[in-house]
């Protein structure tokens, strides 16, 4: 008999939706059971009963016939992928003694846990934080996503999470800029759909014309990393036109006098048009309907962020809607991310305390030359989970090239031969969200959820908690925590008495019933209070100027070498059918996507490429190669490449990530994945 199990989805997509799996008794493995469909689940205030179009067929994924079903042992060359099934027992054993090894004649600093949101899971994320903190080895600070956008907001703005996406509903303009909601975050789109509804326009600003640009009223296809010079210029003229909400700016901020005294003067319209790219009527327009509008919503992505000059960006985009004052209206100001709000005990399960002395941190763009060129130590251990940086991470050669040393041990776990694992001296079996139990917070919405699993594991598959109670045993650590089960590692997580958790039942989120935070309904963000130093919105940061940076907001055009030999930028923004690199080795998803590796390319910068040519793009860093797609759907000097395709998929080994360098954003050390300057070619 059929039977329903409610769980939540584990991929790194802020809709963190709660799903149904459709469960039936399996005939060729009795005892056993089958999940035969999945379902959004209707009761859930923000999946509303539907899913993406990666999860909706995600039977497909767990029982492909690539599943990595039990322990590997290398039996070739690194990154040739070919194994021998060994027992856990061995497995687990070899792993442990090669920790040995490394820690005795290297100190714990030659050990690393390379990991990033392959789940997001709150236990089974960050549990083997605890393992190697214990061990003391090399730090890792997760900044390829988020950082550089994320401190732009924090620093102006404060943590908080300004906008209920649930509210944007009230919202009467909706400025989507640098995110494709249609496709990294689909549960957002009926909110604004039902705004529309009631007369909204929704514009999007963005260097090319993406998912969301395509139902959008409006597209403005920007310049790459220009963003602060069109929010400069718009507040150039709410203020040149007395249009800005002066009320609010007197209450509610801090340095306008010298932003509008020092800045906002040279960025007339008219110079705003010649570096964004845009028309000065469209940016004149564009001010007059922000003016207009009583609560004008801005949707920030975190891609604005991933260019030299994103934190910058996402400051100027966050002190534009200061001027108009719609912070304090319902479904208007900046929806960016609600994750800061899931105040969770999280020392409990990384276990800070643990970790003795300060070890060196990595940062992860930095993965490839630490593997190829740290000393005193050289990395000699590697644990890889959550992440697959031979295809995700900068300086791709180089990654390769420092996977494949062979003094170098490397332990996979995955549920795919991807390119990473390939080059793993053991891959260890893990579980999909169907098959292990975890606690969820979101960063698009503000609800808890706690998730059994809907099947028994597929093979020999683990998830992290149990792969690292198994190693800590073998290591001869018998500290109880390493025996505690998911569950009350998550009680533990939920234990905090910050208000947002204030009146909230453990056990009944433990249940499984779906928990809002302790944050009022229809209420703003930053209704009341900025999080800043100073209470307020700040136009001035005296954060930045003690760290020696601009404390301003404001826009510098970047010294940019070599245009003569590099005249296109190159943005990597996300596929539809893949989310970052997870679902490529899907046949389907990669169908989906075109079959391969394409490159969207302008007509006056095509040449004689016509579409389906094969043509080769090419920096300091090396070339790639893929088919091009002449269009207008992408602006003149801006090249697209769609999706985080496995190297192994794309022509000569090689991904998109070949091209990008590890050079770290203005505010917050993030990543540059959408500042790349290439040459192209035909072949």
């Amino acid at each position: 008999m059929p039977r329903i199990v409610k769980t939540v989805c584990s991929h790194d997509c802020p809709d963190a939706c709660s799903v149904l799996v459709t469960v039936e008794d399996d005939d060729e493995n009795p005892g056993g059971a089958r999940a035969v469909q999945f379902r959004g689940d209707p009761g859930h205030p923000v999946t509303r009963g539907f899913l993406c179009g990666k999860v909706n067929t995600y039977e497909q994924t767990v029982y492909s016939s690539e599943r990595v079903l039990h322990p590997l042992r290398r039996c070739g060359p690194k990154g040739e992928g070919r194994f021998e099934r060994v027992s856990w027992k061995e497995a687990v054993s070899v792993i442990a003694e090669r920790i040995n090894i490394a820690s005795r004649e290297s100190g714990g600093e030659s050990l690393l846990q390379y990991t990033y949101a392959g789940t997001m899971g709150l236990v089974n994320r960050n549990c083997p934080n605890a393992l190697f903190n214990r061990l003391g080895a090399t730090q890792l600070r997760q900044n390829i996503c988020y950082y550089g956008a994320d401190e732009g907001y924090r620093v102006t703005v404060g943590s908080g999470y300004g906008v209920d996406p649930e509210d944007t509903v009230h919202s009467d303009l909706i400025i989507v800029w640098g995110s494709n909601v249609v496709t990294t975050q689909v549960h957002l789109m009926p909110f604004l759909d039902e705004a529309r509804k009631k007369g909204a326009r929704m514009i999007v600003i963005d260097p090319y014309r993406n998912r969301t640009a395509r139902v959008a009223d409006q597209w403005l296809g920007i310049r790459p990393g220009t963003d602060a010079a069109l929010a400069l210029a718009l507040m150039h003229i709410l203020e040149r036109d007395g249009l800005l909400n002066r009320d609010f700016i007197e209450r509610r901020t801090t340095g306008f006098k010298r932003l509008s005294r020092e800045v906002l003067p040279r960025f007339e319209p008219a110079r705003a048009a010649k570096l964004t790219g845009l028309s000065e009527d469209d940016i004149e327009s564009l001010a007059r309907e922000l003016a207009g509008a009583s609560a004008p919503l801005i949707k920030v992505g975190i891609g604005i962020g991933r260019s030299t000059r994103g934190g910058g960006a996402v400051r100027a985009i966050c002190s534009l809607a200061g001027f108009t004052g719609s912070y304090e209206a319902l479904g208007g100001g900046v929806q960016f991310d609600t994750g800061c709000e899931f105040q969770l005990e999280l020392d409990s399960i990384n276990r800070p305390d643990w970790l003795e002395g300060e070890p060196r941190s990595l940062n992860m763009t930095d993965i490839g030359p630490a593997l190829c060129d740290w000393q005193d130590p050289p990395i000699r251990f590697l644990y890889v989970h959550g992440t697959n940086p031979a295809a995700t991470a900068p300086l791709q050669a180089r990654v390769h090239a420092g996977l494949a040393r062979e003094d170098l041990f490397t332990v996979v776990h995955e549920r795919f031969l991807t390119d990473t694992a390939r080059y793993a001296d053991i891959v260890l079996p893990a579980p999909t969200f169907a098959e292990y139990a975890d606690l969820y917070k979101a960063y698009g919405h503000l609800y808890l959820q706690y998730a059994e699993p809907a099947i028994a594991p597929l093979g020999e598959s683990r998830c992290n908690l149990e792969v690292v109670q198994a190693l800590a045993k073998e290591l001869g650590y018998d500290d109880p925590w390493f025996n505690l089960d998911t569950r009350e590692h998550a009680r533990a997580l939920l234990s905090g008495s910050h208000p947002n958790l204030e009146g909230l039942d453990p056990e009944s989120i433990l249940a499984g019933e779906t928990t809002r935070l302790n944050i009022p309904r229809k209420t703003c963000g930053f209704g009341k209070r900025f999080e800043t130093p100073s209470g307020k919105l700040e136009f001035y940061s005296s954060e930045l100027e003690a760290q020696g940076l601009a404390p301003l907001v404001d826009y510098t055009e970047p010294a940019e070498e070599d245009l003569e030999r590099y005249p296109l930028r190159l943005i990597t923004p996300p596929a539809h059918s893949f989310l970052n690199s997870s679902f490529g080795n899907l046949e389907k998803a990669r169908r989906r996507e075109g079959g391969g590796p394409f490159l969207l390319i302008h007509p006056d910068d095509a040449g004689e490429v016509v579409d389906g040519d094969l043509v080769e793009i090419s920096n300091r860093q090396g070339s790639v190669r893929l088919s091009a797609r002449v269009t207008t759907d992408t602006n003149k000097g801006t090249l697209v490449a769609e999706g985080t395709w496995w190297p192994s998929h794309g022509l000569e080994g090689r991904g998109i990530n070949l091209l990008t360098s590890n050079r770290l954003t203005d505010l917050g050390g993030g990543s540059t994945f959408h500042d790349n300057r290439v040459e192209l070619k035909k072949i």
